[in-house]
This record gives structure tokens, sequence and C-alpha cells, in this order.
């Protein structure tokens, strides 16, 4: 028996190798691979070429103009010669088995179904155990087709020639469902097993190769859920128990998708009317299942009252938000934020400060208050925390991270300073000025850059939608020099305005004096009359041994550095937060010093004689005091292969050599003097291309460009 597998694709080049191999690579044999190109803009009909030189099995049908997959793989049914029909989407894969076990137990019946799992890399695909005998189970159609595409399942050609059996054409999402149905009317029950099995590749991403159907607007779902059940409802209006499915999916779609995101009247408006003409051929058996309040909102629907309807919607989502605002405090101050505070004016002088969620007082965010603080005291300061009073001059309002006053402060200020991205839930309003200082020059790849986020728990597709979602809310970003501003609108998909005046919070840098940092020694604990070495290493992706718990060994070796430079030095530690609590410091109380909660890393650099770092964008804003900064990189191959990645080559572009032990570095930092003579020029390089925009002036020319020239 001959397979003819149909595969539609448009714009899948990053996938399309791997489904095609997944299907060349097929323990049976027997197959008829139809390729239908649909359009494609990107190299993926160069990519099937190659593949049908080594297969001649790969048929390849080119659409002139995209049609879209109904009509593709419509195209593919039309130009089919086996026995049976078996889709795959162009960026999923299969089995090895996945076709073989259907074919062997198919028998006489026209449609046999397998299973599908979602992965996020092939490397997933090992997970699967095969029975050495594939379980075979007989269930309802409708029951084994839940989700209503027709991934996974071996159908009858002659079956779906005989009943003019076709994929819609009229809608981009939904196009399966008049497919699916035929074969519930048709065919009753089906045999599956789940050692057949479909793999559904989860994209990374989202942004640059979008899932077009999974992606789609819920306006535009709507429009095409409507179009195609009254594209199919008319065929079943007779064949009740298909009817009554239909008519049951109609209702799930309304409840799950209509009602819970489109919740702007306007939108309402525009798609009424096919509401309209939808529910007026709903059955009396589904409209007698529904709830009072749905049961209203359908009669208002089938009456035409459109007004009536928007009221009874506006009455759903309230009543929804006050029985989900009951289950916990934090969904009942997320109903206020909505309900109430959203509806209150904008405060135009209010500006809210938040600087790495609260977790302390600095950053550009603190240099940025400071200026206001004594240049613009009209204003009304609130800063957030994270549940810990805060150290802060000027005395400002100061509310708990996700409180109350969180949220009503965040509703009402005109203004908002944040360094870190909001959750998402946050709503900004049209009115309300979202300045996003961020918090360093971009050394490992950001945002939509990264290939894949390695942080647990964390998907990588829903990541980069999720930022570019927020970079979206901000009105301005600052950038600290132009390769950041090149990143920046790149990797955070930004287009507003870039206000490209330095870092605020590197003032300090270029305004302070010895007395400053004598008396930030001081404040912090550190002998006055002792050189001090700042070791900042970056946060690693790869630190975590599970959700909320991660590994750290400090790599350097506190004996010798002790015996080698006590006498002259001591060493500052920054870490990471998330790593900084185990850190053993027992022993060298005396020599080596754990700062790394200390508020204000740019004390920390005012303070120091030398850094050492080593893919952290610490060393970017350093380099502002021309200090000489020590590159400590032992893990450097595993880093640049296997965690985030690196925008430059820093093997090349770094002002100093790249130190790969602890012996390496004491020597580096004996012998400093002659290191920075033979760096001299690289240095200023270096510092002619990230540190030329800071004079000290930073945090004045944000302010005086977001909140307007002094009255």
């Amino acid at each position: 028996m001959k397979v003819s597998v149909i595969i539609p694709v448009y714009n899948t080049v990053e996938y399309l190798e791997d489904c095609l191999e997944s299907v060349i690579n097929q323990t049976y044999k027997d197959l008829e691979i139809i390729v239908v190109n649909d359009a494609s803009t990107d190299n993926s009909g160069l990519v099937i070429d190659e593949l049908m030189k080594a297969d001649n099995r790969i048929k390849k049908y080119d659409l002139t103009e995209r049609k879209g997959v109904g009509s593709a793989r419509n195209k593919g049914i039309e130009v089919a010669t086996g026995d049976y029909l078996y889709f795959v989407d162009s960026d999923d894969v299969i089995h090895e088995n996945a076709i073989k076990h259907l074919v062997d137990h198919i028998g006489d019946d026209r449609i046999m179904s397998g299973s599908v799992s979602t992965i996020k890399s092939l490397d997933q695909m090992e997970e699967f155990e095969e029975n050495e005998v594939p379980e075979i189970k007989v269930r309802k159609t409708s029951k084994v087709y839940t989700s209503r595409t027709v991934q996974k399942g071996l159908f009858s050609r002659k079956a779906v020639i005989d009943h003019n059996i076709k994929f819609l054409e009229n809608v981009t999402t939904y196009s399966d469902y008049s497919f699916v149905y035929a074969f519930f009317a048709n065919e009753p029950y089906t045999q599956y097993t789940r050692d057949s099995r479909y793999f559904r590749r989860k994209r990374v991403d989202l942004i640059n190769n979008p899932n077009i159907l999974e992606e789609a607007d819920y306006y535009q779902r709507s429009i095409d859920y409507l179009n195609m059940y009254l594209s199919v409802e008319p065929e079943y209006s007779e064949t009740p128990n298909v009817k009554y499915i239909i008519d049951t999916d109609l209702m799930n779609f309304y409840r799950k998708t209509f009602l819970l995101f489109m919740r702007d009247p306007e939108e309402y408006e525009e798609v009424f009317d096919l509401l309209n003409q939808v529910f007026n051929k709903l059955s009396s058996k589904v409209y007698r299942k529904q709830n009072p309040f749905v049961k209203r909102e359908i009669r208002a629907i089938q009456k035409g009252d459109a007004e009536k309807f928007k009221n009874l919607i506006r009455l759903h989502h309230i009543l929804s938000d006050v029985k989900r605002g009951a289950t916990s405090r934090t969904n009942l101050r997320k109903l206020i934020y909505n309900r109430v505070f959203l509806k209150q004016s904008v405060k135009r002088d209010h500006v809210v400060f938040e600087s790495f969620m609260g977790k302390g007082y600095s950053c550009n965010p603190k240099s940025i208050y400071e200026y206001m603080l004594e240049n613009r005291p009209n204003y009304k300061f609130i800063w957030i925390n994270n549940g810990k009073q805060l150290d802060i001059p000027g005395n400002p309002k100061q509310v708990k991270r996700y409180s109350l006053g969180y949220y009503y402060y965040m509703a009402r200020a005109k203004y908002w300073v944040f360094n870190t991205r909001l959750p998402k839930h946050v709503k900004k309003r049209d009115e309300t000025v979202y300045l996003q200082t961020w918090h360093g020059t971009p050394l490992k790849r950001l945002g939509v850059d990264i290939e894949a986020v390695q942080m647990p728990g964390t998907d990588t597709g829903r990541y980069k939608k999720n930022f570019t979602f927020e970079s979206s809310r901000w009105d301005y970003l600052i950038s600290p020099n132009q390769y950041s501003s090149d990143i920046f609108r790149r990797a955070f998909n930004f287009d507003n305005k870039m206000l490209e005046y330095g870092y605020p919070r590197n003032d300090i840098l270029h305004q302070a004096n010895q007395g400053d940092i004598d008396r930030i020694k001081k404040k912090a604990g550190i002998p006055v009359d002792k050189k001090v070495i700042l070791y900042a290493p970056t946060w690693r992706d790869n630190q975590f041994i599970e959700k909320g718990k991660y590994s750290f060994e400090l790599p350097l070796d506190l004996d010798r550095m002790r015996e080698e430079l006590s006498d002259e030095y001591v060493l500052v530690l920054r870490l990471h937060y998330l790593v900084a609590s185990q850190l053993e410091l027992t022993g060298y109380e005396d020599f080596a010093y754990d700062l790394s909660t200390y508020d204000d890393i740019a004390e920390l650099y005012l303070i120091s004689d030398i850094l050492v770092t080593d893919y952290s964008s610490v060393f970017f804003d350093y380099a502002n005091l021309n200090r000489p900064i020590l590159f400590y990189t032992y893990d450097l191959d595993d880093y640049k292969g296997k965690i985030r990645g690196l925008y430059f080559d820093i093997e090349t572009e770094v002002p100093s050599p790249l130190l790969m032990t602890s012996d390496e570095l004491i020597n580096a930092i004996k012998n400093i003097d002659e290191l920075n003579e033979n760096y001299k020029e690289k240095y200023k390089e270096f510092y002619n291309r990230f540190c030329s925009w800071e004079n000290g002036k930073a945090a004045e020319n944000v302010v005086k460009t977001v909140f307007g020239e002094e009255a």
C-alpha cells in the first residue's frame, strides 16, 4: 500500500530539512512525498530541490502565489496517487516508525490515528519510548481528534475522493475542521495507537519566524472560526451527531477564546453580524446546555441587539473578574487595578522608580532620581521595593512590589522609570510615559537575539514574544554608546526614541573625588590604605540545578591570592544574587570582602584600582575610569558554545589579555603597570568606542528630554 505524505511549505527553511528527512527515513518505504511550496519567499524551495536529488520519491509543486495551508493540502490531495494520505506540517517531524505502525494495523479501515507530542528540540524525540508490539485501541473518532487537526492520522484517499472531502481555503486558521468533521460523519469510530508518534515542534523565535496559525491574533481567529462554521455547518445540519459536535465546538470557542480575549467592545461590533449569522444556526440541544448568563448573550446575538450584547459582555467580564479576584489576594489586587485604579485620572507629577525588580536603590533609576530630587523637587516620587525598606534620600513614598499601593501608583503615575522589564499583566495607559533605562552595554546576546534561553522553566519562543511585547511599551530607552543602540534596536525590536546620552549611573564616575572614594571605603568596611581588586563575574545561565536552585564554586585560589597580594590589596567580591548566598569566606575576613548585596556597583567601581571580570558588561562602565581591567575567562570555550553567546569577539576586542588560571591572574596583578603600558593604545580605542558619550551629564540630559526643560 502506497502512502502519499503531503507537506505544505511556507517559509520554514529553518525546520524543513529536519521535517523532510524524518519522512525520508521512515521504516515504511512505499511513500510518495508530495511537497507543496506555497510561494515561499525564503530558501525553502532550494532545500526541497536538494533533497529531491537524493530521493526520487519527493515531488515538488510550486504555487505561484500564496494560497494558505488549506489550498496547499488540497493541491496535495489532487495530485496524490497513494492508497492513503498522511499530512505533515513542514516545521514538524515524525518518529521513524510513525507511518509503519499505522499501515500495519489499519486493515480495511479508512482511518487510523497515532498520537502527537509537542517538543522544543529534536533531542526530546529520544525520550519517546516505543512498545515492541504497538498497543491498539478503538475510540470515537471525535474523541481521538480532540484538537480537530489532521496531524497524526492516516486517511483513505478513496474515502476522501468518494466523499469530496477537502480543507477549507477561505480561512487562515481552522482549515482542518472541514476535513475532520467529514470523517466524524463517515467514520464514527477509529483505531489509534500512541506508538505512531507525530512530533509538533514548538518554534523558538516567534518574532522573526512565527507560526502563522498559532500566532494569529484573537480577532483574526474569531473571524476565521465564524467563517469556518458558516462553511461547514450547512453540510451537517441534518446529521444530528456531527451537528452536535460542531455546535459544541462553537460554544467552547465562544467561551474560551472569544469572550476571554476580545474584551474591547469596538471589536465586537466588527464581528457582530457574523455572530448573528452563526448563532441563529445553533441547535436548541446545545443552547439548552448553556448557563443562564450565556443564554442571555446568545439571545441578544440572535435578535441582532448589539447594544444589549455589549452590555451583557461587559457584565460577564466584571463577574468573571470578581470571581477570579475572590480566589486570592493577588488576583483581587489585579482586579482593583484594572477595574478601579485604571479608571482614575493620571497624576501628572507622580514618578515611579524601580531598580532590579525592587531589590535595591541603585543603577540608572537612582541617578535619575537624585538629579530630579535636587532639580525637580516639585514631583512626587515613589520607589518600589521587594518588601524591605530601602535607604533612599529625600524620603520618597515606598511601596512593596505587587502590593495594593504598587498597583495604585502604577495606574496613576504619569511616569515610570525602570531598569528591567515590567510584569506583562501591568497595563500601560496611553497617558503614561515609560522610561526604560536598561542596565548595561550588551556583551551577551539579548532579547530576540538569544537562540535558546537556558533558564529553568523558561520557554524560548514565549520569552522572545513577551520581551518584544514589553519593549513595545517603552517610550524612551537609554543607550550608553552607538554599539548598544544598534543592538538594542534589533534585539528589543525597539522603534521609539533612543536617548543617546550615556548611562546616568556613570555620571558619578566623572564627578567623584578622592574624598568620595574614602567615604565609600569606610561605608563598605574596606581599609582606606589598601588598594582594591574588584571581582565581578557575570551570571552564567547554566548555573542551575533546578528551578529555584543554583550551583556555584568560586574559581579563584584565595590562599595564593592572599599570600601574594594582601600586603598591597584587598579583594572585593560582587557576585550575582542567585549564587552569592553560597559564597563561603570564613578565614579570609582580612583579605576578601563579599559586597554582592551592596546596592550601587558604581560606588564599588570608584573604590577599585583593578577590575577583574569575564563576560559581564561591567567592564564597559568601569572603562570610564581609565583604570586596569583584567579578563579572567577560565571557561571561555564552554561559555561561547553552550551558554548565551557573545556579540563580539572577546578574544580580540577587549583591552587586556585573557587569563585562564588563578596563577595567570595573580601574575597580571603583580605586573599591572607593565600590562597597562602594553595595552595603552588598545584601551584608548576601546574607550573611544564605548565611553565617548559619557560626560557626567547623562541624568540631566535624560530628565530634560523626558520631563521637559525646567520651568
